[in-house]
């Protein structure tokens, strides 16, 4: 099963004017969204390369689950250019049909990072 994440650096971003800004969201898909927010965070080999200047990350939302990389990708591209920000943790089947699962937020994994899925899901 993939999944397709949503994180926020906790660091917080100055803007243009110098008012402080919540931290940037990033998207991304994996297999394993406990292994890859550990990933993202520096604790074990594997991170990006852009999260790695702004760390570290919580979790925000997880849709899916999707059939294989390929609908993660698609999923993964649909969120990326329909939504910013904050909204990519809204994002509902109203915005697209690549929109899986509950409501990102009510993902078991964003409270509890050792859920783990069923098999017959």
């Amino acid at each position: 099963m993939w999944w397709v994440y949503v994180i926020q650096s906790k660091q917080i971003r100055i803007g243009r004017r110098g008012q402080k800004l919540p931290g940037f969201y990033y998207v991304g898909c994996t297999t394993d969204v406990p292994r890859r927010l550990r990933q993202h965070n520096g604790e074990i080999a594997g991170g990006g390369r852009w999260t790695a200047k702004h760390r570290p990350h919580v979790l925000r939302a997880v849709y899916g689950p999707y059939n294989g990389r390929s609908e993660a990708q698609k999923a993964e591209r649909a969120l990326k250019k329909g939504k910013r920000g904050q909204s990519r943790t809204q994002w509902q089947p109203s915005d697209s049909p690549w929109c899986r699962g509950a409501p990102g937020t009510m993902h078991p994994w964003v409270d509890d990072l050792t859920w783990e899925p069923d098999e017959c899901e």
